[in-house]
């Protein structure tokens, strides 16, 4: 700090005041933690047989891949009779196609040909979708962090027993608390830096992404989150590390 002083008359006399000149602002520091938006339970959407498990934990995911099947016979099954009873209708509707065009079979009774076939092709592609159900898949690209599913184990659609647990990549997070009076001050994309406090040397910076709309009445602050820059070769900058956010322009008005 720089220091500078100035002599003023007051009174009649001469007073000489010694004036300290304000350095820049300090940043303000802020504890948050690492998170992601998308975390979620996978279960079945079907009753059946876990027939096969394809991931571990920690196995990197697509969007769709599958991470286990359930026994498969039923549900085949229930594909070719359902594919069977669309061809036998099919058949029906042509030759009442035929008969339509020769006046020997009436309108009512080809529409009515016509809407059972429609009916029986409706119910194959329904069993090929119940059918694809037995794979049950990733809902999105990420990390396999738990594994609950077990070989032979019995799963029923209604009771939502959780199989994997799915964690996504990006974005990673980092949600803080301002007070009020910083309101004026903070923008979407003011830039920041993250600490993680058991790895420092992993820093990394931010930009500011979300600032809540309101301020919460009880506590005097609002919701601030910031889109981390995820650094591959630092693997300390995870969902669930405890960071301190920099917000640098502490002083702008």
């Amino acid at each position: 700090m720089s220091r500078t002083t100035s002599t003023v008359l007051v009174g009649g006399l001469l007073v000489t005041a010694l004036a300290t000149a304000a350095g820049p602002a300090e940043p303000e520091v802020y504890s948050s933690h690492l998170m992601v938006d998308q975390e979620v339970t996978v279960s079945a959407r079907i009753t059946g047989v876990i027939e096969k498990i394809n991931v571990d934990r920690g196995t990197v995911v697509k969007r769709g891949q599958s991470l286990a099947q359930l026994e498969l016979q039923e549900f085949e099954q229930g594909v070719r009779e359902a594919k069977e009873e669309m061809e036998l209708r099919k058949v029906e509707l042509e030759r009442a196609k035929a008969l339509s065009a020769g006046n020997i079979m009436s309108k009512a009774e080809l529409d009515e040909k016509r809407a059972r076939y429609a009916v029986a092709q409706a119910a194959w592609e329904r069993m090929r979708a119940i059918r694809d159900y037995a794979f049950i898949r990733a809902p999105f690209a990420g990390v396999v962090t738990e594994k609950y599913a077990r070989v032979g184990q019995k799963v029923i659609d209604n009771q939502n027993v959780p199989l994997f647990r799915i964690t996504a990549f990006e974005p990673l997070l980092a949600r803080v608390y301002l007070p009020e009076q910083r309101l004026m001050t903070v923008r979407r994309g003011d830039r920041v830096d993250i600490v993680p406090d058991k790895f420092p040397k992993a820093r990394t910076t931010g930009v500011v992404q979300y600032i809540s709309p309101t301020v919460d009445a009880a506590s005097g602050t609002f919701q601030v989150i910031v889109h981390v820059r995820r650094d591959p070769t630092q693997a300390a900058l995870r969902p669930g590390v405890a960071v301190k956010v920099h917000f640098n322009n502490a002083g702008r008005s």
